[in-house]
């Protein structure tokens, strides 16, 4: 707790806690804690460790950018206070707690219809934080996107790994040929980390967004990213529901042209992003999860010889 104890009387002073018990889930290297007060209200606090002035800067923006998307959406927690330690090695936010259980946890305790409802409206949330307009860029989000995806295929070449199953001369066709989907006419915001983690779920019904430490800002699509990596695995239904309630129920070509692109394009940064993770962390199995999650989504498109996954043709037949 010593991170948390450099700020503790100045987060005492913002909330009166009289109680704040660590949160240990997630991938995040913040510290994060749930504050309890006499009053019954619930807060969590959640703490960065800084690098650089341009750090505290991205949390600030991200703490504006969660009050603005609680205007599209109230799904979204209430951020109420930003500040940095008198040390400026740290910085922290203070937001409202939604009661319940992340979406991992609850969507298997739920029936197939429960899990299918609870995805529309997953679906429905994320269509409304998309009407959040990006700003002026100099450069498109698809020349953005693209140069990312030269710099991590550079890393990985460097890294000299055995893909297994994955075929990545045919992956590497199929986006050459497919690159011109990433091209988007809107840019919107982007939380970049949708997922049943980061999705709160109490009394049957979905109640909290959280976690927004990965904003963006580019096409929409790339927002189902997760889906395929995560969501789909933790629940087909829900991860059905989630495209379909986006999609008002008509699902168009050019949304499956365009997940299928994405979710080709991230086998690679996944590959480079869990070796740089387990080595951070001193966690191998992080590799062997990763694996689990590459060769599923690889064989969910049959090689990427399909752009609609395996799960949610099967699901439609069934």
């Amino acid at each position: 707790m010593e991170s948390f104890d450099r700020i503790r009387k100045r987060i005492f002073e913002l909330t009166g806690f009289t109680q704040a018990n660590k949160i240990d889930r997630g991938y995040s290297f913040e510290d994060k804690y749930l504050l309890e007060g006499g009053d019954e209200r619930k807060f969590v606090l959640r703490i960065t460790r800084l690098a650089s002035k341009e750090d505290a800067g991205r949390k600030e923006e991200e703490f504006g950018l969660i009050n603005e998307a609680r205007s599209y959406s109230p799904l979204v927690p209430k951020a109420h206070h930003f500040g940095v330690s008198g040390d400026d090695s740290l910085c922290y936010m203070i937001l409202d707690y939604i009661s319940g259980a992340d979406g991992e946890e609850a969507l298997p305790a739920l029936n197939r219809k429960e899990q299918y409802e609870i995805g529309l409206d997953a679906g429905r949330e994320l269509c409304k934080l998309h009407g959040m307009d990006a700003p002026r860029c100099d450069h498109p989000w698809h020349e953005r996107f693209s140069a990312k995806y030269a710099r991590k295929c550079a890393i990985f070449d460097e890294m000299k790994i055995n893909p297994g199953i994955i075929d990545l001369v045919k992956i590497s066709r199929f986006i050459s040929g497919n690159s011109c989907h990433s091209e988007c006419r809107r840019e919107s915001f982007l939380h970049d980390d949708f997922h049943p983690a980061n999705l709160i779920i109490g009394d049957g019904r979905l109640k909290g967004i959280i976690d927004f430490a990965r904003y963006d800002w580019g096409d929409p699509v790339h927002d189902f990213v997760k889906l395929a990596y995560f969501s789909s695995d933790v629940s087909i239904p829900f991860a059905v529901g989630q495209i379909d309630g986006y999609n008002d129920g008509e699902v168009p070509g050019e949304f499956w042209k365009k997940y299928s692109l994405y979710s080709a394009m991230t086998i690679v940064p996944d590959i480079v992003w869990s070796h740089w993770y387990s080595k951070e962390t001193g966690s191998p199995e992080q590799v062997e999860h990763m694996w689990e999650r590459v060769n599923r989504v690889y064989l969910d498109h049959d090689g990427f010889s399909s752009e609609i996954p395996r799960w949610y043709l099967e699901f439609e037949d069934g």
